[in-house]
């Protein structure tokens, strides 16, 4: 592979930014993991039993302060927002308080179990007597159980960005999953209701627009692998386990993640994986490493051009990494695309880093990607050069479950995703509810943007209500061209979601949004979702 070597030195630069900055955040998150930093103390008056008493209230250091007074900024929108949509709902806004109860709760009651739609032999989750089991000729114990289930969507959708789109769309997902041990399974999956055709799906319901039903019931596998771990299939071929034959491995159709979905991002691939879990040393607590070889199913990414086209003569081979350490989880993942002249041959890669960090005020969540794609050859709308740098941050408001969040991207030239299923939109859907599609009918992302010469944020508030069955995420955010002054995108969405029973999600969405050159652009939606 010598186009290795043709990697621009910016993605060298990014890289090590990439590190400097994990390596910046380590310090400051053990820094600011103790709060008794400069013995600074406010006295208070605490009263028990009617008795006054002293007692000390640390006082957070002032770089503590200063640190964290972007967050203690943005934090400060939350509880109005809780209050007012609390009353416009009608439900309580969830409060956590600090003061211990002066009385006994007793015991609480458990929630049932909610159970499959089919359950053969033994429960999901359930509680009992596991049976004796069948010994194989292998010396493997299994103990044969069936199950079904999945999920039902159904929507009612406006979606205006240039072309109207008014339907109801429905969506089912059905999986069958026979189980013979802890470790060894098949999974059939299928989608009846919506039909991959192409480079894109067609989903049962009624176009209100054009006045008609559109039919996507099909018989398609959507999923069908089987998954298991050689060592416990053949046990007897190291029956004091010092062989280290546990090898995990699958093969068939199935979907693909890598790098949260921002490398590959497939529902429906034809692959086979082999997978060694479990290493450790060097400050490394596990190591898992995975190799992936897919011979059909792929759909290229152009950052350009029409999205997630179907590529039929194209196979892939990749290499995907997770390492867990004491604070943070890091993921190294290449995959290299290649076949098909039309599309061009691939090889793209991504670093991550995933940690919390401990500040005096709040605890963060943060997420760091990094990014590149290198063609081998020709140059085409679906194998091009770039390099993608994302960032996630988060914390939960202090006596509250609520959650912010701010995300921002960067993308230098024409940064190539080599797999993206159909429905999966670009790399960029992890920003938030406006960048990201729901995967149900013609309903797209409201700011829809590709991965090149483009950077931008987005902000959010997830708040939580009635005990947390109730949220409501409200976000902005927006993107602009780094090249040229053509291209720019803002919106505001919002996103309410209600539990109903133990199998039931209420959903409604809405959008308003502004690209440069275009008119105002907007979208509302209604979704049952059920679980079963």
């Amino acid at each position: 592979m010598n186009f290795l070597k043709d990697i621009p030195m910016r993605a060298f630069v990014l890289a090590t930014t990439l590190v400097v900055v994990s390596v910046a955040s380590l310090v400051w998150s053990q820094e600011a993991s103790d709060p008794f930093v400069d013995d600074v103390y406010e006295h208070g008056n605490y009263a028990s039993e009617g008795i006054e008493v002293d007692f000390p209230e640390p006082k957070a250091p002032l770089w503590c302060e200063l640190l964290e007074a972007g967050p203690s900024v943005l934090s400060w929108p939350d509880r109005p927002l809780g209050s007012f949509f609390g009353h416009v709902l009608g439900i309580e806004h969830v409060n956590i308080e600090s003061a211990l109860e002066e009385h006994a709760i007793g015991i609480q009651p458990i929630p049932s179990r909610p159970p499959l739609l089919v359950e053969w032999n033994e429960l999901f989750l359930g509680s009992g007597t596991l049976a004796q089991g069948i010994e194989t000729p292998t010396g493997a114990i299994w103990r044969p159980a069936f199950w079904v289930f999945g999920e039902y969507r159904g929507a009612l959708q406006y979606f205006d960005r240039g072309t109207p789109v008014a339907e109801w769309a429905n969506r089912l997902d059905l999986f069958g999953q026979l189980n013979l041990s802890g470790t060894e399974r098949l999974l059939v999956g299928v989608r009846p209701l919506d039909e991959e055709m192409g480079a894109r799906r067609e989903f049962t319901g009624y176009d209100f627009n054009g006045g008609s039903w559109t039919d996507g019931t099909n018989a398609k596998l959507q999923t069908l692998f089987f998954e298991g771990d050689f060592g416990e299939i053949f046990p007897n071929l190291d029956p004091y386990d010092t062989r280290m034959l546990d090898y995990g491995f699958s093969i068939g159709r199935m979907p693909l993640l890598a790098q949260q979905g921002l490398l590959i991002n497939e529902d429906m691939i034809d692959a086979v994986t082999v997978t060694r879990n479990t290493l450790s040393g060097m400050g490394n607590l596990n190591l898992r490493m995975t190799g992936v070889y897919s011979w059909r199913g792929i759909n290229r990414n152009s950052a350009v051009g029409p999205p997630n086209d179907f590529d039929p003569g194209s196979k892939m081979i990749a290499l995907l990494t997770e390492s867990d350490f004491a604070k943070r989880t890091i993921n190294l993942d290449a995959a290299y695309v290649y076949g098909d002249p039309t599309f061009g041959n691939l090889f793209a890669f991504g670093a991550s880093s995933i940690r919390r960090h401990y500040g005096y005020h709040n605890t963060y969540n943060t997420s760091l990607h990094l990014l590149a794609s290198v063609p081998e050859g020709p140059t085409t709308p679906y194998a091009d050069q770039g390099e993608l740098l994302f960032a996630q941050t988060s914390w939960t408001v202090h006596h509250t479950e609520d959650l912010i969040y701010l995300n921002a991207f960067l993308a230098i030239d024409q940064f190539t995703s080599p797999a993206r299923g159909p429905l999966m939109g670009g790399a960029l859907g992890q920003t938030g509810i406006l960048f990201g599609g729901i995967g149900l009918g013609g309903y797209g992302a409201p700011l829809a943007v590709r991965t090149d010469n483009l950077a931008g944020a987005s902000l959010g508030y997830q708040l939580f209500f009635n005990g947390t069955r109730d949220q409501l995420i409200l976000e902005v955010g927006g993107a602009k061209e780094t090249k040229g002054v053509d291209r720019g995108a803002l919106g505001t969405g919002i996103r309410y979601q209600k539990a109903i029973g133990q199998h039931s999600i209420f959903v409604v969405d809405g959008f308003v949004s502004k690209h440069e050159g275009r008119g105002v652009s907007q979208g509302a939606r209604t979704e049952w979702r059920i679980k079963f």
